[in-house]
Parts: structure tokens; sequence; C-alpha cells
């Protein structure tokens, strides 16, 4: 009797490990977009702005920024063809309806069948998120101006890790009249904190 409930005992994890342990050969969902893997790409966009990860959003985004860089948020960015197809290509092939990522996933997810955003900050998946960071009363530090600088706040953006527990923005001006904790830290005192 023992051995019988020994063997269904074996046979019940076995069951089990086939849906609770993943194939390695298999591609899981990445948790977050990654970093950027074209140097074109980081060198042309990235002069002037944070160089958003590809997976922040569709491809129908991407090709609509990149065929009106004569119109780049009011700046003629006009890019040679070569460069500028190179570049289209990689954020045509890792945009977020193309990327395996939990982080596109929720970017596609919130944006409606006929928009197209011509700016991360325009996906509802992150302004829903950071909407509070502009508000006058908020008095976040650092203080922000606009939501396009990733790497204002996240430790990690260039490597494409946005996590909730990875930022430096604190909210303790807004909570209370008491000076920021962050305001007595010194810039390398800060720098510490963010390797940690």
């Amino acid at each position: 009797m023992k051995t019988k409930r020994f063997m269904v005992l074996v046979a019940g994890v076995a069951a089990l490990s086939v849906y609770v342990i993943p194939d390695a050969r298999a591609d899981p969902l990445k948790r977050d977009v990654g970093p950027n893997s074209n140097p074109a790409y980081e060198k042309q966009c990235g002069s002037c702005h944070f160089p958003h990860q590809p997976g922040w959003l569709p491809e129908r985004s991407w090709r609509e920024i990149m065929g009106a860089l004569g119109n780049h948020f009011g700046e003629n960015i006009s890019l040679a063809s070569p460069a500028r197809d190179d570049i289209t290509g990689y954020l045509v092939a890792n945009a977020a309806d193309r990327q395996f990522s939990l982080r596109s996933v929720q970017v596609i997810a919130s944006i409606k069948p006929g928009d197209t955003p011509k700016a991360v900050s325009q996906v509802p998946y992150v302004a829903g998120i950071h909407g509070g960071f502009l508000d006058p009363a908020y008095r976040p530090q650092p203080q922000l101006k606009t939501l396009a600088n990733c790497s204002a706040c996240h430790v990690r953006a260039a490597a494409g890790a946005f996590s909730a527990v990875q930022f430096t923005v604190t909210d303790e001006a807004f909570r209370t009249n008491e000076p920021s904790y962050a305001n007595v830290l010194s810039p390398a005192e800060r720098l510490a904190l963010r390797k940690k």
C-alpha cells in the first residue's frame, strides 16, 4: 500500500512539474522592454532626448514618427536615407506590438485600436501612471517638466528596466510640509543609493 501511494505521489509530482516548471527552450514573457540595441538610434535620437525603447510604442506610431522627421515636435531633424531606414527598421522590428514583454503587452492593451500615439507620454498606460507628476500641487523631487525624460526618475531606464521600485522621484513635499529627505542628501549619497 505504501509503495502504491509513493508511486501515485511521484506520478503526481511529475505531472505537476510539466505545468509548473517552464520549458527551458520556451521564450518566456520578459517583464520589461529591455535596452536599446541599435547604436545608430542611440546616437541620432539620444543626442537630443532620452532614446525610448521601441517596446513603448506600436509599429504604426514608429512609422509615423520616422516618416515625419521634417517636423519632429516642431524641429526639422531629417536624416539621410540609409540611417533613417536602419533606425526605422530597428524601431518597427522591436515595436510594442511585436515584442514579447509584459510592459509592451500593457502598452498595447491601453491604446485604442484606431489610435496612433506620436509620443511615449501619449500612451494611456504611461500617462495614467505618471499623470499626477505634472500636477502643480505635487512638487516632486526632481521637479519634472515633461514625462519624456524617463531617466530623470527611473534609475535603470537606459537598461529598459522600469520597475515600480527603481525610481528616484519622491513625493514627500506633496504629502507634508516637512523638507524633503532627498534635499539633505549629497549627489554622491544619492548616487550610492541608486546603485543599491
